[in-house]
């Protein structure tokens, strides 16, 4: 599996860097998304309380399926990785002023000033994180995103933890039928 998710992880960054990532947009229920990742992180997220937040009239978005899905994944993964089992992640997701918002909370040590400066850069590492990586996943998160033409920041929690943002621009369906 670890094997998997860093050759997984280079081809992506691969195709980042090469230019030749081509954004395929349709319309899609939100909650598909969380269903798929929460599925494929089954195992990694049985130590921790889940809780999603997805409002019941949440309405389709134009997004990438497939990159999409390997952001959430990656940050899903991420929020396992760091933090203390029993926790809560907390994952909320709506749509406000034509944005996609999504954000990925977590209870872990959260981040040094440097490194909210860094999280987003190819190979960068957190001191004394575990093995295993090579620094990836936040990069790609930041450039299936950026993709979108979206946006996606950290910060820390005023209480330990970090929260993950992420904005996508998202036109509603019936906004975007031409008559």
């Amino acid at each position: 599996m670890r094997l998997n998710r860093l050759i997984e992880n280079l081809l992506n960054m691969s195709r980042l860097e090469s230019g030749r990532l081509s954004v395929r947009l349709d319309w899609y229920d939100i909650n598909d998304l969380v269903n798929k990742v929460t599925e494929d992180l089954k195992d990694e997220l049985k130590p921790f309380t889940l809780v999603v937040a997805v409002p019941d009239d949440m309405p389709l978005v134009g997004i990438d399926f497939g990159l999409m899905e390997q952001v959430l994944y990656n940050l899903l993964y991420n929020a396992c990785q760091h933090a203390p089992a029993t926790s809560d992640i907390g994952l909320n997701i709506c749509h406000r002023n034509k944005e996609l918002i999504i954000e990925i909370l977590d209870r872990g040590p959260g981040f040094s000033e440097q490194a909210l400066r860094n999280v987003f850069k190819k190979f960068f590492r957190v001191e004394n994180s575990k093995t295993g990586g090579l620094g990836l996943g936040l990069s790609i998160v930041k450039g299936f995103v950026d993709a979108h033409k979206g946006s996606v920041s950290v910060e820390n929690r005023k209480d330990r933890g970090a929260k993950f943002t992420i904005r996508i621009p998202s036109e509603l369906v019936n906004e975007t039928i031409v008559t």
